[in-house]
């Protein structure tokens, strides 16, 4: 009795132990937003989300008054309007192009000073303040927005790093919360304070 005693107290002394190191390994990561939001996140990485191939064929680009605007169903029923493809257009091919979409973790952070390329590991990170310019002479219309962004980056041995540019693309920062998952896109954040 005394021996099985001793052995589920030795095998929940283990688990404690193991449990309390993966704690203390986790990082964390205060996070603030431009509208002023701030989230508490733990184990937060950059990811980025890509898609690979092109379509098969490219549509006629709308000319005129033509509507640009597809309507599609995910119903299984058929269409309401005769031989009409269900969410397509009359006589649209019903084949599936192939793209490839998927996401990966990104393991530095990339960065611009004076042109030339700095690349940070992400574990070596302590704090990122993204600050955006608006850009008024670019080639987009008035009325979608530009910036050209700069970061300013401390790392965890006290070095510091101003970029004059950092583009991160479609990355988001992810992270945990205890109601969940927190997806967070970089251009809306303003600053990042991790606990190593």
């Amino acid at each position: 009795m005394r021996q099985g005693t001793l052995g589920i107290a030795m095998v929940l002394a283990s688990v404690v132990v193991l449990v309390s190191s993966a704690l203390a390994e986790e990082s964390r990561a205060t996070v603030r937003t431009r509208a002023g939001d701030s989230y508490e996140v733990s184990n937060p990485t950059l990811e980025v989300f890509h898609t690979l191939g092109e379509p098969k064929e490219r549509r006629a680009e709308p000319t005129g008054l033509q509507s640009s605007i597809t309507f599609t169903s995910s119903t299984p029923y058929p269409s309401q309007q005769g031989d009409q493809p269900a969410g397509g257009e009359p006589g649209a091919d019903t084949g599936k192009e192939k793209l490839l979409r998927g996401h990966s973790r990104l393991t530095e952070l990339v960065v611009w000073r004076q042109g030339v390329e700095i690349r940070i590991p992400w574990n070596r990170l302590r704090n990122i303040r993204l600050a955006r310019q608006p850009v008024f002479d670019s080639g987009l219309p008035p009325y979608v927005p530009h910036y050209r962004y700069s970061a300013s980056v401390s790392l965890v041995d006290g070095e510091q790093v101003e970029a004059d540019y950092v583009n991160l693309g479609t990355a988001l920062l992810r992270g945990s919360r205890t109601v969940g998952r927190i997806d967070i896109p970089w251009e809306e954040i303003e600053y990042v304070t991790f606990e190593r």
